[in-house]
C-alpha cells in the first residue's frame, strides 16, 4: 500500500465519521432550548453591570462637591440639604439637668 492510497483512505473515512456528525449536528440544531432561570439571571447582571459601568463613567465627569467627607454631585448634595431638619437652639434648663445628672452619676460611682 502505497502512501497516496493510504491518505485516500485516510481521507475518505474522516468525511465518513463528518458525514456522520453532521447528521447528529443538524439534529442537535433543531432542538430548541428554554433558557434557564439561571442564564436568564446571568444576562440581567451582566446587562446590569454595564449599565452601571456607563453611569459610573457619565458620574466621574460631573461637577462633585464634598461633604462630610463623602464626594457627591449637586442634585445628591440638594437633596441632602432638603432632608435636613432645622436645629432647635440649645435650652439651657435641660443642659443644667444633664450636667446635675452627671454629676450625681460621679458621686455614686463605686470605685
Amino acid at each position: 500500500m502505497s502512501f497516496s492510497d493510504h491518505l485516500d483512505n485516510f481521507i475518505k473515512q474522516r468525511d465518513q465519521q463528518n458525514q456522520g456528525r453532521g447528521q447528529f449536528q443538524q439534529r442537535k440544531q433543531r432542538v430548541v432550548v428554554d433558557p434557564t432561570n439561571q442564564s436568564l439571571a446571568r444576562e440581567a447582571m451582566a446587562k446590569a453591570q454595564e449599565e452601571a459601568s456607563e453611569q459610573a463613567t457619565i458620574e466621574t465627569k460631573h461637577h462633585h462637591q464634598r461633604i462630610n467627607g463623602r464626594c457627591m454631585m449637586d442634585h445628591e448634595a440638594d437633596a441632602l440639604n432638603k432632608l435636613e431638619v432645622e436645629k432647635k437652639p440649645a435650652n439651657p434648663d435641660r443642659i443644667e439637668y444633664i450636667n446635675q445628672l452627671r454629676k450625681s452619676l460621679k458621686l455614686k460611682k463605686r470605685s
